[in-house]
């Protein structure tokens, strides 16, 4: 399943939040020559983009290390809360069950020309991508760039192309399990987005009649 969200913060929240993400003292950005790991061999694996991690799970560490930043966790911390607001019950119940994996923020120069950037899911685990894992891009800009998430088709293949918009304060949320792409910006300076993956309560939906797709926890 595939949800887009528009006003998905309360606005003076937003406001806010872009406010400190705009700002030369409030988000220092570091070089990303790739967008996409060494491994990623995706055509457009190699653009470039500036990044800034939040918050990254040891296990997702080179160095089995947790990455927090302090002093911008507490505040982008919310996203995780307004997003369970979005799942079903059964996904976010207990609610300690949800348990952040990575956050990092996204900024695409413009480059004078819309550029696809490679194709990909987030997290991975023993070759596939992770069935359990929500992953949201949040906008902070409205421009002409977008996000690409590939729904199923009739087989069942990922071969549907969906194009989100990036509009400030909306979100996307999918799983984890549908590729995905973003497309950079012509028409202002930066295109600015959150990525998130959240890791929902376990389900067991595997031993009993009433099996459901994954699709559908949200």
């Amino acid at each position: 399943m595939i949800k887009i969200i528009p006003d998905f913060l309360p606005n003076p929240l937003f406001r806010y939040l872009k406010q400190i993400v705009e700002s030369e003292k409030g988000m220092l950005w570091c070089w990303n020559h790739r967008n996409l790991a060494p491994q990623n061999k995706a055509v457009g694996a190699e653009n470039y983009k500036l990044g800034k991690t939040l918050y990254c799970a040891p296990e997702l560490e080179a160095n089995h290390i947790e990455n927090y930043d302090k002093e911008l966790m507490p505040l982008f911390g919310v996203f995780q809360l307004y997003m369970m607001e979005h799942m079903q019950d059964r996904c976010k119940t207990p609610e300690d069950a949800v348990v952040l994996k990575r956050m990092k923020m996204n900024l695409y120069p413009n480059q004078e020309t819309q550029v696809d950037h490679g194709i990909h899911n987030d997290i991975w685990i023993d070759g596939r991508a992770r069935p359990d894992i929500v992953t949201a891009v949040f906008n902070f800009t409205t421009c002409n760039g977008s996000t690409t998430i590939f729904d199923k088709d009739e087989e069942g293949k990922y071969t549907k192309k969906i194009v989100v918009p990036s509009l400030e304060n909306t979100i996307v949320m999918f799983n984890n399990t549908h590729p995905h792409f973003g497309t950079t910006q012509s028409d202002t300076p930066a295109r600015i987005v959150l990525n998130i993956n959240l890791a929902k309560a376990p389900i067991n939906n595997l031993n009993n009649e009433n099996f459901e797709a994954i699709d559908d926890y949200f």
